[in-house]
């Protein structure tokens, strides 16, 4: 379960799950965009325009949409970040992983920065976020811990 954002705080959630899979396993199966919609709720489609790493776009088609977003950070088996910003809302999916054992912990923290326009509006935005975004990593774990 996620965590709710704290006044004044630009993360909209925060979770994390434990799998029972080396950091190098799970590194793959979180970087094989073709098998996101397995786990990405709405996702019916996601792919890298390149060799994934920093700057390389990423597009996420939701339905008949194209959402167009970009690596803005990467550290091969420890840290993913994914950025989109649409003007007055920018949102950065940071993916963290770290041994657990034999095992990994994997963390997620959603970050919705908002524009002065939209203020008004930030709480509800990320609170959108975050309810659309839960399960997110228990959906992940499943996949995983059955994937061939």
């Amino acid at each position: 379960m996620g965590t709710e954002t704290r006044p004044g705080d630009v993360t909209a959630y925060a979770a994390s799950e434990l799998i029972h899979l080396p950091r190098s396993r799970v590194w793959a199966l979180l970087t094989d965009f073709t098998a996101a919609p397995l786990w990405l709720t709405g996702v019916t489609e996601m792919h890298a325009d390149g060799p994934l790493g920093a700057g390389v776009d990423v597009d996420v088609h939701v339905g008949n949409r194209v959402r167009t977003h970009t690596v803005s950070g990467f550290i091969p088996e420890r840290e993913l970040c994914i950025s989109a910003g649409d003007g007055d809302v920018h949102t950065t999916y940071a993916y963290r992983l770290s041994d657990s054992g034999d095992d990994t912990l994997l963390e997620l923290a959603i970050d919705v920065v908002v524009s002065e326009a939209l203020q008004a509006e930030a709480a509800g935005i990320r609170a959108s976020v975050a309810v659309d975004e839960d399960g997110q990593l228990v959906r992940f774990r499943r996949y995983a811990e059955l994937a061939p």
